[in-house]
């Protein structure tokens, strides 16, 4: 097999300004990261793993420095009087419950939005009546937002029961709010300013009770970047002298000050029970600070209790508590730090998820880590890649060997290098991983910025690479690419203006953005699932003549009543509408359609969205050929991955990395899935951190499919049992462990061999010696050559037993390699290879040739702005 691996895709991401969880009171927990541009990526927890969902696309030239998430869950006073009975507010509270989260975002444009996580566009923007707005906090009870600004005021902004609007205005002051937090009763909002100040500030009357002055470095005034309001009312802060501050919550002085880092300490960050503190900043290590009551930390007892282990540790936490009060017998100690990133960290947080919280660190470097919070600084973080780990960002064109790649609002194409062919007699006598000799290195043909409101959402090339089809969220654009000979690496675009039709999407959607676009191997239809939940084949056969037709409109992920409804009185377009189900409300504001797969026959299109569910329609099917895939049982399983196998079976992987084929004629789970998806996937390949982002299938393999993540490459083949559950997976690392044992052996047997010898030597002289004389001196003689024999060691003799009863050396061989995880009686499937890193594609753009697209974060490390320059000192 030939791989051209490519390292060429210059995408540069944008760094990680903010990161926020969605409460705990939200059944599925999700994080927000907000990027530097403006996009906001969608990140669902699942125990201790990160699953990429979507993005936000942020607006052109768009900025963000803070995120928000709100959940609703109790009825406001005004509320309450709507209701006459307890069972009328509890349903109307249960009804609040089950809403799906807020999201909001603000930045330097002064913009307070609150996006839609189906839609993905904004679903209401304010203005905030102060410049650039600096922070952002909702209080806990879910019904105000905080809001810093560049003209020193705090703003209050009232979210209750869906709304976004103003409410009031903090007393000024004469410097722009850096950093706010409410006080978990929410009778109190404490700010950090750019005068050396942190203020307390009372929520109801907007005036300030209390003011924290800190001393100034070099007579310019310090900054106070982040604030934490702890749960047992402790304030802490963090500066630009890069101290983290913990402040008496009665008093308003400083109980503890540590020189925490080096530079300017940026954010701060707390678990739910107030007992341990996380910073970080310029300095780009994570400190972590703990309570401790004598020589106790508080931290793990509070551990202690969540996990059930209450008795007399619980009793004695209790009376400390009582005793002490968090008073003077508490104390702050710095517990520990790891340096997680290599430039500046601009955000932190700690998920909620119980029992395995979340810490979750982003900044300059563009990375986003994850480890548990409660094995912090002895756990070594999860890295997430510095691209988004989705199949859509690069698509290649296989007949024209041209990749697309897109970022912000501009596409790039390159064509593929060409190597010498290998003659059949040296293809089967090289080594796996042999370069090639290249004769013509990829070219870069098109860089092209279109003309866009937002970043771009979603990109795909056609087979032959004529055709591009690209969208931001105001609707899509397909564009001709062409060139003036075939060898000539001039490359002009020209868009089609009468593309799309406008009836790809029904009349009563607001919506026309493009989530993802998938061309048939003819190049006769282009498909299209919308923010909305359609799915639009398209007919561009015509595109030379300027003509498009939208041929089918499919449904299958609107399932709520009012959206069927609407679908079943579409006349314009064959529609094949959905079927109403009982559909969370959560689900119903968080699903958007995000992965997408053709059948390689071009009769079959498989589509599934952020909430798990998978539709599979046919391209010119029949109105009833909307067919709903089973949802996988347990919450945790997700969709990361959809494919056609080359029987037109849909491959799917979860975020269990449970790999599922489903028989689409038969509408049921092939014999091999049945038997093996759930219980016998093997454990390496399970419990592997990374999910698996894609696969791909090979022609000249009708029964294989490669599924790849962002650190691996597998080979399955659908045919055959997947092996022991403890295999030894990695092929490199399996031919180590192969030589290292047969280098062993090999040993063994020259050293069995060599006594051998030596004892073969000894029988020989014993059978020279002549017989033995009668007198007594021989006969002591004799006895001693008898006693030799007799004293050979027992360790060489069972030696020389065994060895002489086995000569067959390869069981042995075998034996030591079935202890080490290799069995050679059992199939050896699910084959990974960790060559390549930092995937961001894989394809087959023919037989047994495929395209690896590689994006390493050291060629992304290099483009970064100067990290902080730590001083080393050396003897």
């Amino acid at each position: 097999m030939q791989i051209h691996r490519c390292r060429f895709a210059d995408y540069v991401p944008k760094a990680v300004n903010a990161i926020e969880c969605t409460p705990p009171t939200v059944s599925q927990q999700r994080l927000a990261v907000g990027r530097a541009n403006g996009d906001i990526e969608i990140w669902g927890v699942y125990n201790r793993r990160l699953l990429y969902e979507k993005v936000i696309p942020g607006i052109v030239n768009g900025s963000l420095e803070a995120v928000a998430w709100c959940h609703q869950t109790e009825l406001t006073a005004d509320d309450l009087e709507l209701f006459d009975t307890d069972a009328e507010r509890e349903a109307a509270r249960k009804r609040l419950i089950e809403q799906p989260p807020r999201l909001f975002s603000a930045g330097l444009n002064s913009v307070i939005v609150e996006w839609d996580l189906a839609k993905l566009v904004p679903k209401a923007a304010v203005d905030s009546y102060g410049g650039a707005v600096w922070c952002m906090a909702p209080n806990h009870a879910q019904t105000q937002l905080a809001v810093g600004t560049e003209d020193g005021h705090i703003r209050i902004f009232d979210i209750t029961d869906g709304k976004l609007a103003y409410e009031r205005c903090f007393d000024k002051i004469n410097s722009r709010i850096l950093s706010v937090a409410w006080s978990h009763n929410d009778e109190t909002i404490v700010t950090g300013s750019a005068d050396s100040c942190v203020r307390v500030w009372t929520a109801n009357t907007g005036h300030m009770v209390s003011r924290m002055t800190l001393p100034k470095e070099g007579g310019l005034p310090t900054l106070v970047w982040a604030v934490k309001v702890l749960k047992n009312r402790t304030i802490v802060s963090g500066d630009s002298r890069g101290h983290v501050v913990f402040w008496d919550p009665v008093m308003h002085v400083s109980q503890q000050d540590f020189r925490a880092q080096g530079a300017d300490v940026l954010c701060l960050a707390a678990d739910a029970d107030g007992n341990t503190v996380f910073a970080s900043g310029v300095d780009p290590k994570v400190t972590q600070f703990k309570l401790f009551a004598g020589s106790k930390s508080l931290s793990s007892l509070s551990e202690n209790n969540a996990n059930g282990r209450q008795g007399k540790k619980k009793a004695a936490l209790s009376s400390e508590r009582k005793v002490n009060g968090f008073g003077p017998a508490t104390k702050w100690q710095l517990t520990g730090f790891r340096r997680y990133h290599t430039h500046d960290v601009r955000a932190l947080c700690v998920s909620s998820q119980l029992p395995s919280r979340l810490l979750v660190t982003g900044g300059v470097d563009t990375q986003v880590t994850a480890c548990l919070a409660n094995d912090f600084p002895n756990e070594n973080p999860f890295r997430q890649p510095c691209f988004p780990p989705i199949d859509s960002v690069v698509s290649v064109a296989p007949k024209a060997k041209v990749v697309l790649q897109h970022q912000e609002t501009t596409l790039k194409l390159w064509e593929l290098g060409k190597a010498e062919p290998v003659p059949e007699s040296l293809g089967n006598k090289m080594e796996s991983g042999q370069g090639l000799q290249i004769y013509e290195r990829q070219k870069d043909l098109l860089r092209m910025d279109i003309s866009a409101k937002t970043h771009i959402l979603s990109s795909a090339i056609s087979p032959s690479g004529t055709l591009v089809a690209v969208s931001d969220s105001a609707g899509p654009k397909l564009y001709c690419i062409t060139r003036s000979s075939e060898d000539s690496s001039v490359v002009r675009a020209r868009r089609l203006r009468n593309f799309p039709p406008e009836n790809f999407v029904p009349g009563y959607s607001e919506n026309r953005g493009v989530t993802g676009f998938c061309f048939t191997s003819d190049e006769r239809r282009v498909v299209m699932t919308t923010v909305d939940g359609f799915v639009s084949v398209v007919d561009v056969s015509e595109w030379r003549a300027n003509k498009f037709a939208t041929a089918r409109r499919h449904c299958g992920h609107r399932t709520s009543k009012d959206q069927v409804e609407a679908d079943a009185g579409c006349d314009d377009v064959a529609t094949c509408p959905g079927m109403v189900k009982s559909t969370h409300p959560a689900e119903v504001g968080m699903g958007t359609i995000v992965k997408m797969a053709i059948s390689h026959s071009n009769k079959y299109v498989a589509t599934g969205d952020s909430n798990g569910m998978v539709v599979v329609s046919e391209v010119d099917g029949p109105a009833n050929s909307v067919v709903a895939l089973p949802r996988t049982k347990g919450s945790k399983e997700r969709l990361t991955a959809l494919a056609f196998d080359r029987s037109d079976n849909l491959v799917v992987t979860t975020v269990l990395n449970h790999v599922y084929v489903w028989d689409v004629a038969k509408s049921a789970l092939t014999k091999w899935s049945a038997k093996y998806s759930r219980t016998g996937i093997p454990m390496p390949f399970e419990r592997n951190m990374d999910f698996v982002t894609g696969v791909a299938t090979n022609a000249a393999e009708p029964t294989v499919v490669y599924a790849w993540a962002t650190n691996h490459i597998t080979r399955i083949d659908l045919a055959m049992a997947p092996g022991p559950k403890r295999a030894v997976l990695n092929i490199h690392k399996r031919k180590h462990i192969e030589t290292d044992i047969l280098k062993k052996v090999h040993e063994e047997k020259e050293q069995a061999d060599r006594r051998l010898e030596r004892q073969a030597i000894k029988r020989k002289k014993r059978e020279s010696i002549s017989a033995p004389p009668v007198d007594g001196d021989a006969g002591d003689s004799a006895m001693e050559v008898e006693s030799e024999t007799d004293g050979a060691s027992m360790e060489e003799l069972a030696s020389e037993k065994d060895w002489s009863l086995n000569n067959d050396w390869s069981l042995t061989y075998v034996a030591r390699l079935r202890e080490a995880g290799i069995n050679f009686d059992e199939p050896h499937n699910f084959r990974m290879t960790q060559r390549y890193q930092s995937l961001m594609h894989a394809s087959f753009i023919d037989d047994n040739t495929m395209v690896v697209i590689e994006r390493p974060w050291i060629d992304v490390a290099s483009l970064l702005p100067l990290a902080y320059n730590r001083h080393r000192f050396v003897r």
